[in-house]
C-alpha cells in the first residue's frame, strides 16, 4: 500500500471519529516505522508517472500495533471545538452571527448522523462489522448528541436578554430539562 493509498482507506474509515492525517504526515511515519522495522518498502517503477514506494506491515509491525492496541491506556477524550470557543465568548459577538453558526453546525451535524447511518447500513456480513457497528454507533451517539445541544443552544440564544444574564433559576430550569443535568448548580 502506498503513502496515497493509506490515506485515502484513513479517509475512508477512521476519519469519522480520528482526524486524518495529512498525506505529509503519513509519509514522515512510513519512514519512522521503516526505520524501526514495523514496515518494509519496495519501489515500484510506474511509467507514466514518477515511481511509488509500497509498503507492508512486517510481523514486528503487527506485533507493535497488537501490543499498542492491547496495552496503551486510553484516556477521555479532550474537546477541542472553535464553534465552543466562540460560544464561550458569544457575548464579543452579534447574536445573529453566532445564532447562524450555532445553527450551521446543528445542520452538518443532521447530514453527518445521516451519512454515518448510511455507512453502516450497509457493513454487515462481513468479518469485523460488529466493530465498525461500534464506531460508528458511538459516532452517531456523539453526533446526535451536538444536534440536541445546538437545538437547545439556538432556543436559549434566540430567547435571551440583551445582556445574555441568567438568573440561578433560569439555569436551574434550562439543566433540568436539557443534557446538562450533570451539571451542578449553587
Amino acid at each position: 500500500m502506498s503513502g496515497y493509498d493509506l490515506k485515502q482507506t484513513a479517509d475512508m474509515s477512521v476519519a469519522h471519529f480520528y482526524a486524518s492525517p495529512a498525506r505529509s504526515q503519513i509519509y514522515t511515519e512510513l519512514r519512522r516505522l521503516s526505520e524501526l522495522g514495523y514496515v518494509e518498502a519496495r519501489e515500484v517503477e510506474q511509467s507514466d508517472r514518477p515511481d511509488k514506494r509500497l509498503y507492508k506491515v512486517t510481523r514486528s509491525g503487527e506485533a507493535a500495533l497488537r501490543d499498542w492496541l492491547e496495552n496503551t491506556p486510553t484516556s477521555a477524550d479532550v474537546i477541542k471545538s472553535h464553534l465552543l470557543l466562540k460560544v464561550f465568548f458569544g457575548n464579543h459577538m452579534d447574536r445573529a452571527t453566532l445564532i447562524d453558526e450555532v445553527r450551521r453546525y446543528r445542520d452538518e451535524s443532521i447530514k453527518f448522523t445521516e451519512m454515518l447511518q448510511n455507512l453502516c447500513s450497509n457493513c454487515h456480513g462481513e468479518p469485523g462489522s460488529l466493530f465498525i457497528y461500534l464506531t460508528v454507533g458511538q459516532v452517531v451517539g456523539h453526533s446526535k448528541a451536538n444536534e440536541t445541544w445546538a437545538n437547545e443552544a439556538l432556543e436559549l440564544l434566540e430567547s435571551a436578554d440583551e445582556e445574555f444574564t441568567w438568573s440561578s433559576d433560569q439555569v436551574s430550569a434550562a439543566i433540568d430539562r436539557s443534557q446538562l443535568s450533570t451539571i451542578n448548580t449553587p
